[in-house]
């Protein structure tokens, strides 16, 4: 009974971190289709790999479960599999997101770095015109 409940608190536990809220997504979605619409295909095929894998593992899961001790072994190889399968598509879909925010980041600090650039240009000019007003 015990294992029973640990199994299932480990499905739940597993499945919890990567559960994405449904407004959240639709702005990911979103997001995505305005940067390239391959982006948005490829994260939809990633989420509803991991969603169909999270599926499996939960009737994997309750299979285990509602065997009892005599089918557990019987139960096992499947539950095993589903697990492998839930982590696969999980983390290719954390590999997908974390590329995507790398190239992010990465547009980002070059913008960051030309907006300084600017601010720089600016003082150097603000310091040449209050010199000219100095020495006028």
């Amino acid at each position: 009974m015990i294992a029973c409940r640990l199994v299932a608190l480990l499905a739940v536990l597993l499945l919890a971190p990567t559960a994405i809220p449904a407004q959240d997504d639709a702005a990911i979605v979103e997001y995505m289709r305005r940067l390239g619409p391959e982006l948005a295909e490829r994260y939809i095929a990633l989420r509803d790999a991991q969603a169909a894998a999270v599926a499996e593992l939960g009737r994997a899961t309750e299979r285990y479960n509602a065997g009892g001790p005599a089918l557990r072994s019987v139960s096992l190889p499947a539950l095993r599999q589903a697990k492998r399968r839930y982590a696969e598509t999980s983390l290719a879909l954390l590999e997908f997101l974390d590329a995507r925010d790398r190239q992010v980041i990465g547009r980002l600090e070059a913008d960051i770095e030309r907006l300084k650039r600017g601010l720089d240009d600016r003082a150097r000019a603000r310091a040449e015109l209050e010199h000219m007003l100095r020495n006028e």
